[in-house]
């Protein structure tokens, strides 16, 4: 799992979300996320689902909610094959900022799993 694969995860979301708008419009939030391979530098993603939507690589101007992760728990949590508040309890999974905003992501991500990996 390289960040190729959360890069195809990212490009993937923002197609479906863009086809699909109802599915964050009560999120309004932006997020950061951190996502850190073999514990090296992470790379940072912006989900900004404040004015429409826009997905990038790299850092948001201000986050609402930062989540901080690797890379292979994200692909797992994306996938289905991980919870996100089982990742979280367990410590794998860092949030800053609001966690009600982490909490909605609940329906991006259902629009992740619909899709085929």
């Amino acid at each position: 799992l390289g960040s190729m694969a959360s890069k195809a995860i990212m490009e993937d979301l923002k197609k479906k979300v863009e086809a699909n708008p109802a599915a964050t419009k009560k999120v309004k939030a932006t997020y950061e996320w951190q996502l850190s391979k073999d514990g090296g530098e992470p790379v940072k993603w912006t989900m900004d689902f404040k004015n429409g939507v826009k997905i990038e690589e790299g850092p948001p101007a201000k986050a609402d909610c930062v989540i901080i992760m690797s890379e292979e728990d994200f692909v797992k949590m994306m996938q289905g094959a991980v919870s996100s508040q089982s990742l979280f309890l367990k410590g794998k999974m860092k949030v800053k900022g609001g966690l009600q905003h982490a909490m909605k992501l609940g329906d991006v991500q259902k629009l992740v799993m619909r899709a085929k990996l």
